[in-house]
């Protein structure tokens, strides 16, 4: 089937009748989809032979090793590698300039994201449960103008100089980094710079005593899920002057807030179903 540019094949029952390097004659092939097919061993270098594709899901099998065989993949725009066993650095990806998603989650990589900074095109970024550095300024992402949504829990993050904001480019509509290990001291600076946000997850970080932070409703009127659970913060918990209407679950659970619920929170923050303290 040389000419197949399409192939989808989810949850077959193949009892080791096929493997990973028998698509690699399939040289026209634009889009390949062989989620949770328990594919075992590396990633064979074959795979490099598969120029044309624009979208590769190897989602939910046990695929092991580096991903060097992806670097010549130059077409594509998707990517999902997610909930494997692939290992190493993420350097093979630098050359991916043409992705708008990129999803490697749930496996064992490491290094850190400058290797991304290349991939201007990219929209949708999901790095959740690695081991990757991530620096808490997200400096090596500042010029990626196109990205919206960055989900990258249960990594290590720290503190480093931050970049001056006149770099920044990118506006994000979600953004969590629950969960990650390393102490980053206080909020990121490229937050204060974000005027789109609809969803933040920054539960379970260490703040340092850092008070709730009101500017992220004020400067973000779209925003509807804020979570920042056990996260140090402490003060009072303070409400914006003027009405937010679009926030609907906050939880700022175990953290170490003082005082009472102010009365006014009803009328402040109207659309509220969900208050976890």
């Amino acid at each position: 089937m040389p000419s197949l540019k399409f192939l989808r094949m989810w949850e077959c029952e193949h009892n080791g009748t096929f493997h990973a390097q028998d698509f690699c004659e399939l040289t026209n092939l634009q889009e390949l989809d062989i989620n949770s097919n328990n594919l075992k061993d590396k990633l064979p270098e074959c795979f490099s032979n598969l120029t044309s594709l624009e979208s590769l899901s190897l989602f939910f099998n046990q695929f092991s090793g580096n991903i060097s065989a992806l670097e010549s993949l130059t077409s594509l725009e998707n990517l999902d590698l997610s909930s494997n066993q692939f290992s190493g650095n993420i350097s093979a990806l630098k050359s991916l300039t043409s992705l708008k998603s990129l999803n490697i989650s749930s496996n064992q990589f490491s290094g850190n994201i400058s290797a991304l900074k290349s991939l201007t095109s990219l929209q949708v970024l999901s790095l959740a449960n690695n081991y990757i550095q991530i620096p808490s300024s997200l400096g090596p992402l500042f010029n990626l103008s196109k990205l919206k949504y960055i989900y990258a829990d249960n990594n290590t993050i720290y503190a480093e100089n931050e970049m001056h904001s006149s770099a920044l480019t990118f506006q994000l509509n979600k953004i969590s980094l629950s969960s990650c290990h390393g102490d980053v001291g206080s909020f990121p600076q490229f937050l204060y710079h974000q005027h789109d946000l609809v969803s933040v997850d920054l539960s379970n970080f260490y703040f340092k005593g850092e008070q709730f932070p009101i500017w992220l409703l004020e400067n973000n009127t779209k925003l509807d899920t804020l979570i920042l659970t056990n996260s140090s913060l402490s003060g009072s918990l303070q409400l914006p002057l003027a009405s937010h209407l679009g926030l609907s679950d906050l939880d700022i659970s175990n953290n170490f807030f003082n005082g009472s619920i102010p009365a006014e929170i009803g009328a402040l923050l109207p659309s509220l179903g969900f208050l976890n303290m």
